[in-house]
């Protein structure tokens, strides 16, 4: 090496050598952390090197002005010649309560302006707070396409108490990659679902509910008459018919509505000797659901010109590890992942037409068809009965229409799951629709009594929804499922 070479670990050779590179694909090339990455790259700053970056392409590349190898070399003193090496792994116990709310923020990616408005403070404030926290081993990344700042590695900002049983792996799995699909979500830009009310058009409304990736049912005689793999072609089922039925209505439509009731995945550990009646972990229960959820959607992006996806949260994705919050819920991951790939398509072309409106867990969502109009609410079921026929089922009811009453507009349509029965309620209220699961009838509805003979409940409602209501109603049983849709 020329006395107007730097000195440069070989690391940093490397990644000089890999110049013009986006900070992921250095990232990727090296495995390493993102954080790593500006680590080195501020290295060779500070040895002379320099480093613009292209806004365009998101790249990196070193100015190639004459002389500046000698200039660098001359800024190398010849300290630098380790790799950076970084604190170890830092103490969640150590953070002040305004730094554990700053640390929330940036475990899903965050600008400061947005930071400084939610904590009353100065965006300069905001920074001095990232200093302490760098300080105290916590590796911020700020993402210069984006402007948004995060943090890296897997933190997770609980202490180790909380690890050890399989139930707190997946709260640590939950967290970890809940960050990671918010942060993505942030970094897509995605088109804004208006939707419209033409007169004398309708809505689509299909419900869909209840679905429990992962469980494994077993028949009268202990044979499996259920499993995972059963329901990506159930779902595909659902889909088509629920588009031939749409045909059927034979009316003019606005915009499709899919509602996705919860327990879509059955989760781990939800109670005492669940892994018996498990073919599934959580991970792959997610990964089993994916694929026909991404049909289900492109199909109705084709075949409306706008669709709303409203997603409910339900008991069974709760991650009910010591310390975890009421979010952690595993429905929430799919639907996320869903969202970010639909908003992926978008950015491209596709599916642009697709909008979500995903709730918050343990509380109904409750949203607006018809431009404004008709006021829905869905709710997984578990904290209401099917039924308003006794004094107390039925003052449940009134409370929920006195609720959207005090919210601003009572409620004039209801649907939930949870119990695997169908039907609609009976009662002088707004209609509600119950609709089951696509698992065969066991044992959890003939405990509450709900079986009253051998026909198969509905797998999914849909209907047409008019400015005055709703007009058509459509079960989907499952009398022609072949288990071959989707094949």
């Amino acid at each position: 090496m020329d006395d107007d070479t730097p000195e440069f670990t070989e690391r940093q050779r490397d990644l000089l050598e890999m110049l013009p590179a986006t900070s992921r694909d250095i990232a990727e090339e090296f495995d390493v952390a993102l954080t790593t990455v500006e680590s080195h790259r501020n290295a060779l700053k500070d040895k002379g090197v320099p480093l613009e970056f292209d806004r365009e392409t998101n790249e990196w590349f070193v100015d190639g002005s004459p002389g500046w190898k000698a200039s660098a070399a001359d800024q190398d003193d010849g300290d630098d010649d380790e790799d950076t090496t970084f604190p170890e792994e830092p103490d969640p116990s150590d953070l002040t309560e305004r730094e554990r709310y700053i640390l929330h923020q940036l475990q899903t990616a965050t600008d400061t302006e947005e930071l400084a408005e939610d904590l009353g403070e100065s965006p300069s404030v905001v920074e001095s707070y990232f200093q302490t926290l760098e300080a105290k081993g916590w590796q911020i990344y700020h993402d210069e396409t984006a402007d948004l700042f995060e943090i890296e590695g897997d933190h997770t900002l609980r202490s180790s108490e909380h690890k050890g049983t399989r139930t707190r792996k997946a709260n640590r799995w939950w967290e970890k990659r809940h960050n990671e699909l918010v942060k993505a979500w942030k970094r897509i830009d995605t088109p804004e679902i208006e939707t419209t009310a033409t007169d004398g058009n309708e809505d689509w409304v299909v419900h869909m509910t209840d679905l429990h990736a992962g469980d494994l049912v077993r028949g009268y005689d202990d044979s499996v008459v259920h499993q995972s793999e059963d329901l990506p072609p159930i779902i595909d089922y659902i889909t088509d018919r629920s588009l031939a039925l749409k045909e059927k209505h034979g009316s003019a439509y606005d915009t499709a509505y899919l509602l996705w009731g919860g327990d879509f995945v059955t989760n781990e550990g939800i109670y005492e000797g669940q892994h018996e009646n498990l073919d599934q972990w959580l991970d792959e229960q997610t990964d089993t659901l994916h694929p026909p959820l991404m049909r289900q959607v492109k199909a109705y992006s084709q075949a409306f010109d706008n669709v709303v996806i409203i997603c409910q949260a339900g008991n069974h994705g709760d991650i009910r590890a010591s310390g975890s919050s009421k979010q952690a819920n595993a429905d929430l991951l799919l639907y996320k992942s869903i969202r970010n790939a639909v908003g992926e398509l978008a950015e491209v072309g596709y599916c642009e037409n697709v909008g979500f409106n995903i709730g918050r867990a343990g509380s109904p969502t409750p949203f607006w068809l018809r431009d404004g109009a008709i006021h829905g609410q869905l709710r997984h079921g578990q904290d209401r009965k099917p039924q308003a026929e006794t004094s107390s089922r039925k003052k449940e009811w009134l409370s929920t229409v006195v609720d959207s009453l005090n919210f601003g507009q009572a409620v004039d349509i209801i649907w939930m799951g949870h119990y695997h029965v169908s039907g609609r309620i009976p009662w002088n209220g707004p209609p509600i629709f119950v609709t089951a699961s696509p698992l065969p009838v066991g044992e959890y509805p003939r405990k509450l009594g709900e079986v009253d003979g051998l026909n198969e409940p509905d797998i999914a409602t849909c209907h047409g929804v008019s400015d005055d209501g709703v007009t058509g109603v459509f079960p989907i049983d499952p009398r022609k499922f072949d288990g071959k849709i989707g094949e």
